[in-house]
């Protein structure tokens, strides 16, 4: 693509399109080895706070997995599709900012909440060093 702008936007929209859909991959692998229970309708308030102190450790960390692994994959998308670290930047902040937003849905455990804003923005890291052949000086 000859226009560095629009290239950069694809790639940010690119990398976030990744990102969302390796956080439902990596959700949907979770909640397959832990189901929830039975019973529950997350429409009902007292269910959704029941839920999250009835959920075993296993299905949190997978989700905050999914966080980390769904970011990395759309940093890395769109460090490889534009060359720069910054619409990585945006990929893994837009992950922490749905992260954070979704533990506001019910009550999520406080070390949840620092994963949701963190691990987005630890994969951005790593995902710069994976890709630094790829990231081009400006």
């Amino acid at each position: 693509m000859a226009n560095p702008a629009l290239r950069n936007i694809v790639a940010t929209i690119g990398g976030i399109v990744v990102a969302v859909a390796g956080v439902f991959v990596v959700e949907g692998i979770g909640h397959a080895i832990f189901p929830p229970p039975e019973g529950f309708d997350l429409a009902v308030a007292d269910d959704r706070t029941r839920l999250m102190e009835l959920m075993p450790m296993g299905a949190k960390i997978s989700v905050a997995a999914a966080w980390f692994l769904g970011a990395l994959a759309g940093a890395c998308t769109a460090i490889a599709a534009s060359g720069r670290v910054l619409m990585a930047w945006i990929v893994g902040l837009v992950i922490a900012l749905a992260g954070l937003w979704t533990t506001q849905m019910f009550p999520h455990p406080d070390w949840m909440l620092a994963a949701a804003a963190v691990l987005p923005l630890v994969a951005v890291l790593v995902a710069k060093r994976l890709m630094i052949r790829r990231i081009v000086s400006a």
